[in-house]
C-alpha cells in the first residue's frame, strides 16, 4: 500500500466517524416522556407488534418458525428474557429504555427499538448529509 491509500482510507473514516457523531449527538438532544415511549417489535423484517412501554409488567411471548423468544416490559423499558438461539447474545444486551436503543437476536431475525412515537420518526427522516 502507498502513501495515497493511507490518505484515502483515513478520509473515508474521518467521514464515517463525522456522521456517526452527528447522528449520536442528535439522539441525545432528543425530548421524550418517561411512560410515552414504545419498543417496535419486528420479526423477519415484518413488524410483529408495538408495544407501549410501561410501569406494569408484561410478557410478550414471539413463537416463530425461526424460534422462540420471550420479552418483558416493565419500569418503563423492555429486556429480553428468553432466547432459544445458541449464543443467547440478545438476552444479554440488557434493558433498554431509551430511544433508538435497540435488542437484536440474528438467529431468530427479531429486532427491538425502543421508539418516540411523538417524536421525528416519520418515513421521511433524514438519515445523513453528505
Amino acid at each position: 500500500m502507498k502513501i495515497g491509500d493511507f490518505i484515502i482510507i483515513g478520509i473515508v473514516l474521518l467521514i464515517v466517524g463525522l456522521i456517526s457523531g452527528v447522528q449520536w449527538l442528535g439522539s441525545l438532544n432528543e425530548k421524550y416522556v418517561q411512560g410515552q415511549l414504545a419498543a417496535r417489535i419486528t420479526v423477519d423484517g415484518k413488524v410483529y407488534k408495538t408495544v407501549t412501554l410501561t410501569k406494569e409488567e408484561q410478557i410478550i411471548d414471539i413463537q416463530t418458525k425461526l424460534g422462540h423468544n420471550t420479552l418483558k416490559v416493565f419500569d418503563y423499558g423492555i429486556q429480553m428474557v428468553f432466547a432459544d438461539c445458541p449464543k443467547k447474545i440478545s438476552m444479554q444486551m440488557g434493558f433498554k429504555s431509551k430511544p433508538h436503543e435497540q435488542i437484536i437476536c440474528i438467529p431468530n431475525r427479531v429486532l427491538v427499538e425502543v421508539i418516540n412515537p411523538g417524536g421525528n420518526q416519520g418515513e421521511d427522516e433524514l438519515d445523513a448529509i453528505i
